[in-house]
């Protein structure tokens, strides 16, 4: 049962609860706002005791819960504080209406409680966070290598394929994909593939060191990270040229492929096993 409940006009709402079960008296503070991603609208509410929970729908039960570490106490005093500074500024050129000071506190509040939502609790959530609209920074990586550039490892690349005694697939491509947080970087299972390739790629990527990720919708929510699986960036040669090459050409790439090989520090052993024409 609440004693007393003060509450202003959505998106931006302040309450004011206490039960009188609450021995100390102290009053719960409720702010309630939105967030929008690129596919919906959602509403949600921050409690000063810690708690939250964002709805999916007007239907009841059609919500997730959620803990915070908000100081909710000092953001409703800051969101009172910005919306009266700009009521008084533009109050100061025109008288206003009740309905502009109402748009007022509509921006003002409405934008400060979403900006709290993706700064402050959307990584916390323990289902797979939302994904916002404005900001893909966590959603991909392009391809890129710790070493050297990514010039440098097609180039590799290109040897590599190019120094192959016999190509069976001149229209196949060698695909290397980057590491991730779950995969290491290493040959793709939809690249042309020989024995020789597979190690030198692996030499390639202990040495590149290629990263590069991208989420590709997988069924799920549009807005949450569960809908979406972790992809390895790629990159690829075409072996057309490589399976072309004279063999004249092929000797001289395997010189330069041994050079290579040794700047990278391989032992002599592996070299020769690599290099055997």
């Amino acid at each position: 049962m609440l004693d007393s409940v003060t509450a202003v006009e959505k998106p931006f709402e302040i309450e004011v609860c206490q039960s009188e079960e609450q021995i100390n008296k102290e009053e719960l503070i409720v702010l309630k706002g939105g967030f929008s991603t690129s596919d919906h609208s959602y509403k949600f509410e921050i409690k000063s005791d810690g708690t939250g929970e964002i709805f999916y729908s007007d239907f009841e039960g059609d919500s997730e819960e959620f803990a915070h570490e908000v100081k909710v106490e000092e953001l409703a005093a800051n969101i009172e504080k910005a919306i009266n500074e700009q009521i008084t500024l533009q109050g100061e050129e025109n008288a206003l209406e009740d309905g502009e000071i109402e748009t007022i506190r509509e921006e003002i509040s409405g934008e400060m409680l979403a900006e709290v939502f993706w700064e402050q609790i959307n990584s916390t959530l323990e289902d797979p966070f939302f994904r916002s609209a404005l900001d893909d920074g966590d959603w991909g990586e392009e391809f890129q290598t710790g070493r050297g550039t990514v010039d440098d490892l097609l180039e590799f690349l290109k040897l590599c394929a190019l120094t192959e005694r016999e190509i069976s697939s001149p229209d196949d491509f060698l695909v290397v994909e980057a590491e991730t947080e779950i995969d290491n970087a290493c040959l793709s299972d939809c690249s042309y593939y020989t024995e020789r390739l597979g190690e030198l790629v692996e030499v390639a990527c202990e040495y590149y060191k290629p990263s590069g990720f991208r989420y590709d919708y997988n069924d799920g929510c549009y807005d949450r990270q569960s809908g979406y699986c972790l992809s390895s960036e790629s990159i690829s040669v075409s072996l057309l040229d490589a399976a072309r090459a004279p063999v004249r050409e092929k000797m001289l790439g395997m010189v330069r492929l041994r050079e290579k090989l040794v700047q990278m520090e391989i032992e002599e052993e592996k070299i020769k096993r690599l290099t055997a024409f």
